[in-house]
């Protein structure tokens, strides 16, 4: 839960070399706006540039759809108490239909108001997360019922990615983007 003074700056978009400004152009054109983390990471252009791209693969179109994977962001940065991405995640899944209910099962951490593919998913990155990202051979055994080899690299990438993302943002005092 971010609390206190960012402590890093967060540079003007103006300031931006012109491949990261690139970069800022595809948020303002997709969200409305710049994250406060990708301006923050900004500060190091070889670095944004790579978590950009890397956001883009992970997160993007793929074998798993993207509502699930914004779903699996949101329970991960709920497990981390991270209100940076929170914040930007849930505006982002409810984008791409998430319900009400589904937002406040993800809360409460009960899943069964998912179908069972999405809810092995869910138990995967519970199990993911607060540990060393050891899941128990039984909940792997269930996300491999539902999902194929490359689906579960995509969720597994979404949930390690985010986990990083939460660390990223809470150790740096990231504020909120508005």
């Amino acid at each position: 839960m971010t609390s206190g003074s960012p402590r890093v700056p967060l540079p003007a978009l103006e300031d931006a070399t012109p491949d990261v400004h690139k970069l800022f152009d595809a948020f303002i054109r997709e969200r409305g706006n710049v994250p406060n983390l990708f301006r923050a990471a900004s500060l190091r252009p070889p670095i944004v540039l790579t978590l950009f791209a890397h956001l883009r693969a992970v997160t993007g179109p793929g074998e798993v759809p993207v509502l699930l994977k914004e779903l699996l962001t949101v329970r991960v940065s709920q497990i981390n108490v991270c209100a940076y991405c929170l914040a930007s995640h849930t505006a982002l899944s409810r984008k791409h239909g998430a319900t009400d209910e589904q937002i406040a099962s993800l809360e409460a951490g009960r899943f069964d108001v998912f179908e069972p593919g999405w809810r092995a998913a869910l138990a995967y990155a519970d199990a993911m997360t607060p540990t060393n990202g050891d899941a128990t051979d039984e909940i792997y055994a269930e996300l491999a019922r539902w999902w194929t080899p490359p689906q579960i690299i995509e969720i597994t990438a979404v949930i390690g990615f985010f986990n990083y993302f939460n660390r990223f943002a809470e150790a740096l005092r990231i504020p909120v983007t508005r």
